[in-house]
């Protein structure tokens, strides 16, 4: 339209490192989030990394210590709305590890996860993984329907109470 304003037709979706210094607040709020939903609380979470959940962004920083891609947030239109957390299976030198997917409750069900998931396998592959795994509480049947949806396999259980899904890269 000549001499208005120019128009914006759709949003801009993004990924950019997670910084475990500038992001801690996120980081840790998405820490929370990831726990309550997939244990039922944050026991586990202020457990794992403090009561405030400050070892979080540590943990983070030593994910991306191995490859700064493996530690990313999903944006749109340069708002953080979703987190991947990868690294390297220590038994197995070919697999990837998918550590956590998560998208605010607000942006679900819209396929920000698929996004994710895009994100994970891509970003392993261009590590030299030729597989991925990853484990899900046998509580969080949403995360696991995801899973299954996005072509992941169940291959049993990890530990008591865990599912481990695996995929080919």
């Amino acid at each position: 339209m000549p001499g208005g304003a120019p128009y914006h037709y759709a949003k801009t979706i993004g990924f950019r490192p997670a910084d475990p210094v500038a992001d801690a607040e996120t980081l840790i709020a998405f820490g929370r989030g990831l726990y309550a939903e997939s244990l039922g609380d944050e026991a586990g979470f202020r457990r794992d990394f403090g009561q405030r959940g400050q070892r979080f962004p540590f943990w983070i920083a030593a994910c991306a210590a191995a490859d700064p891609s493996f530690a990313a947030f999903l944006t749109e239109d340069k708002k953080v709305i979703g987190m991947a957390v990868l690294g390297a299976d220590r038994s197995n030198k070919s697999v990837g590890h998918v550590h956590h997917f998560y998208v605010r409750t607000s942006h679900r069900g819209r396929g920000f996860g698929g996004l994710l998931d895009d994100y994970a396998r891509s970003t392993l592959r261009r590590a030299g993984f030729v597989r991925a795994r990853l484990n899900v509480t046998v509580r969080n049947a949403r995360a696991i329907r995801f899973y299954l949806a996005q072509g992941w396999v169940d291959v049993g259980g990890a530990r008591p109470g865990l599912r481990l899904m695996e995929v080919a890269l």
